[in-house]
């Protein structure tokens, strides 16, 4: 027959499969290897003495079939020790398809003693296929093992390998890994980019300098000075940490003549409350040196600010409603910060879409904003409490595994779900190899149906 097709529902035994159907289709969709998220993978420890060795529990896929060992399975090896010559034992899963075996178990393979014993000779077939997990040396007169006397071959693909996600060839593993590599490469990159847009923009003030007209000067910190032009530039200069002040003793204080902000190279900290309510200030270049922004540094009580912000890398403290209230329509926080305060964007009523590449979101962090589209970086190690309460987020992106998804640390309420009858709040998180979603009857999360 040229041509076949399946799967579908039987009607007086029309339709009938078997186990080799099934296992076809399997075997195209997930590749032969061990599964890294069940049990100890397969992990080989010995003995406290003698020659027996304990197999972990593990899951594989051979061809479509599958083999678990669901409890610690002891091996002893003592039976394949010569006397005088040094040998090698295979440990495998094996698959053996015969009409008279058809199934997949643990089997050893002992190799030839020799005075350089090789490794044993596994036989493969279309109906015989291994996954050589380990290779243990026995060496005569030996009386115990150690993880000196075995190759462990389950990373080696061309023997074992494992299968990374339930569509194995995509490999959960190498993608992060890339991924990592890639974000490295990009951070590389914006860390450039904002050095120089902030070189340009300093230059652009200096020209101002010569033919702009100076409307205010002042200053701002023990060694900080600084410009405001006609055309609303406000130009910081000097070197060190602005001064920190309470709400309403800033200099620019309430200042809507102030449209745009030029923080030069030498400036480490902007300080609390410094352009707090500077409502026309859309826009701000910080140097690659500032490496903090004080608490309601940027808050505008109301909306107007900011409409974009470019972090550089060596920002990595950010205090509490830095930037609450501002006009922002998206957000990236970077790996670099390493100290968030709570309320960071509260109540930005623009802001829509945020990714998160640090390790820790903070409380509260988007409460109240529009928030549509929120991803995660797998740098991300903690979640906030209430950090999307009063959002309509009902999905969010975290890039790394389901595994990887459990062992974040999740603040109270942090999926804006508690104690709301209403489907108000997250409805699901999708990982690299699946997603979770939320109960709602049940008020839990669990792994969503592939």
């Amino acid at each position: 027959m040229a041509f076949s097709s399946g799967f579908f529902n039987s009607k007086g035994l029309d339709r009938t499969y078997t186990a080799e159907n099934f296992c076809d289709y399997l075997g195209s969709i997930i590749c032969n290897g061990i599964q890294d998220n069940y049990g100890d993978c397969f992990k080989l420890t010995a003995a406290s003495s003698g020659l027996k060795v304990t197999v972990g529990r593990g899951k594989a896929w051979i061809n479509g079939h599958y083999f678990i060992n669901d409890a610690r399975y002891s091996i002893d090896l003592s039976e394949y020790m010569d006397e005088s010559l040094p040998r090698y034992v295979g440990i495998c899963i094996y698959l053996d398809t015969t009409e008279a075996v058809r199934s997949v178990t643990l089997k050893l393979f002992p190799g030839t003693p020799a005075e350089s014993p090789q490794l044993p000779s596994i036989p493969q077939d279309e109906d015989h296929v291994r996954l050589l997990m380990y290779a243990v040396r026995l060496n005569p007169g030996e009386t115990e093992l150690t993880e000196r006397d075995w190759y462990d071959y389950r990373e080696d693909r061309n023997v074992c390998g494992y299968c990374r996600c339930i569509l194995g060839k995509c490999k959960v593993t190498e993608m992060l890994a890339q991924l990592a590599q890639i974000t490295a490469e990009m951070q590389e990159y914006n860390e450039t980019v904002t050095e120089l847009t902030n070189k340009v923009a300093t230059l652009q003030t200096e020209v101002d300098d010569i033919i702009g007209g100076i409307v205010e000067i002042g200053t701002c910190g023990e060694n900080i000075h600084y410009v405001l032009y006609e055309n609303g530039k406000l130009l910081l200069h000097g070197t060190g940490e602005t001064y920190d002040y309470e709400i309403g003793q800033s200099p620019f204080w309430e200042n809507e003549d102030i449209r745009s902000l030029v923080v030069s190279d030498g400036i480490t900290k902007i300080g609390n409350s410094l352009f707090e309510r500077c409502k026309s200030m859309a826009s701000a270049s910080f140097p690659t040196s500032l490496t903090e922004i004080g608490e309601r540094s940027f808050f505008m009580y109301d909306q107007g600010g900011l409409t974009e912000l470019n972090l550089p890398a060596s920002v990595t403290t950010i205090g509490e409603k830095a930037f609450a209230c501002e006009s922002l329509t998206s957000v990236m926080l970077p790996a670099t910060l390493a100290t968030l305060g709570t309320y960071l964007f509260m109540d930005s009523r623009t802001l829509t879409s945020a990714r998160v590449e640090c390790e820790e979101v903070p409380g509260f962090c988007f409460v109240g904003t529009p928030l549509q589209s929120l991803t995660l970086s797998n740098n991300v190690k903690k979640l906030g409490s209430h950090m999307i309460n009063y959002t309509p987020l009902h999905e969010l992106t975290y890039e790394g595994s389901l595994d990887d998804w459990a062992a974040v640390t999740k603040g109270g309420n942090w999926d804006n779900n508690s104690g709301q009858d209403d489907p108000h709040g997250l409805d699901k998180v999708q990982c690299l190899d699946g997603y979770m979603e939320y109960d709602r009857e049940n008020r839990e999360w669990k792994v969503g149906d592939e």
